[in-house]
């Protein structure tokens, strides 16, 4: 708090001293130093107005060079999507032609014949009435003859 008061009591003081010594002073020298004040805040004013003005250009080229990449952005976007568009277009037409070749083209009947086999089924069925029957001779109807093996 001493820090704030002797502040405030040296700028008091100084002040009234400054002021006093201006008052001091004849007129024309009075006048003298007005006239340089005025010159001083005017000197000041003139540059924070050109700097106010540095600092609008300086956001205008910020914005416009913000804006010329987001335009180079969307372009550069906008034409790979054209370029996938024109991907995706010449795929879809490709398996068309695709699907119209194997639609077009015969299937062999040897094809058709392998195609019925594999639905069959692969399960091995025996008949009891055909596995005892009489005309079978005494041949065992689920175990063939060998060569070598005879009755």
């Amino acid at each position: 708090m001493d820090m704030k008061k002797g502040l405030l009591l040296g700028s008091v003081l100084g002040g009234a001293a400054a002021y006093l010594a201006f008052r001091a002073l004849d007129a024309e020298k009075e006048a003298e130093i007005r006239n340089r004040i005025i010159e001083s805040a005017e000197d000041a004013k003139d540059r924070a107005v050109d700097y106010a003005f540095y600092a609008a250009d300086a956001l205008a080229d910020a914005r416009e060079m913000v804006s010329d990449k987001v335009t180079d952005y969307k372009d550069s976007l906008s034409d790979t999507s054209t370029k996938v568009n024109d991907k995706l277009t010449d795929l879809k037409d490709d398996l068309s032609q695709l699907q119209d070749y194997l639609n077009t083209t015969p299937v062999p009947k040897d094809q058709l014949a392998d195609e019925e086999k594999a639905d069959e089924s692969d399960d091995i069925t025996v008949d009891m009435d055909d596995a005892f029957s009489p005309q079978n001779n005494g041949d065992d109807p689920v175990v063939p003859p060998h060569a070598d093996h005879q009755k």
